[in-house]
This record gives structure tokens, C-alpha cells and sequence, in this order.
């Protein structure tokens, strides 16, 4: 998912990894048709934890705001109801 803050672009990923067994949404900006991470949420399957991590300094607030809500709809397993 691209997005737009301003005159900086970032791209949105949702990705997994097997150790630790996690999920992550991770922030890349585009520079100069370089990329680089700026953001990182990830959910630890093993105790539900969240964590956060900015790899960079001034990063727009509306980023921020969009990507944590972003992270808990993405990331967090939804409970199944049994009728």
C-alpha cells in the first residue's frame, strides 16, 4: 500500500517471519527511488505482545496514527465465535 504525507512517499507491507513466530506491517520511504525502513510494528504469536519501532527521527504524526491503527486491524487475529 503506498501513501502520500506532505511531499514524502511511504510504502506499507505486511510480512511474517518464522523466528520469533511473528507478523509485521513495515514502513518503508521512498527517496530518490531508494528505499528504507522507517517503522516496524510486530505481533508476537507466542504472548499476543505488540511492539513498535521507528527507525527514524520527524516522521509525520498522521504516519504514525494510520499505521498503528493499520497494525491492530492487520495483525492482531480476530477470535472466532462459536454458535
Amino acid at each position: 500500500m503506498a501513501l502520500q504525507y506532505q511531499t514524502r512517499q511511504f510504502e506499507v507491507m505486511l510480512c511474517s517471519d518464522n523466528e520469533p513466530d511473528s507478523m509485521y506491517l513495515e514502513v518503508t520511504e521512498i527517496v530518490e527511488e531508494k528505499s528504507r525502513i522507517v517503522l516496524e510494528i510486530r505481533y508476537f504469536e507466542s504472548d499476543g505482545s505488540i511492539t513498535f519501532t521507528a527507525f527514524e527521527k520527524d516522521l509525520p504524526f498522521e504516519l504514525i496514527e494510520h499505521f498503528g491503527l493499520s497494525a491492530r486491524e492487520s495483525l492482531t487475529p480476530v477470535a472466532e465465535t462459536v454458535e
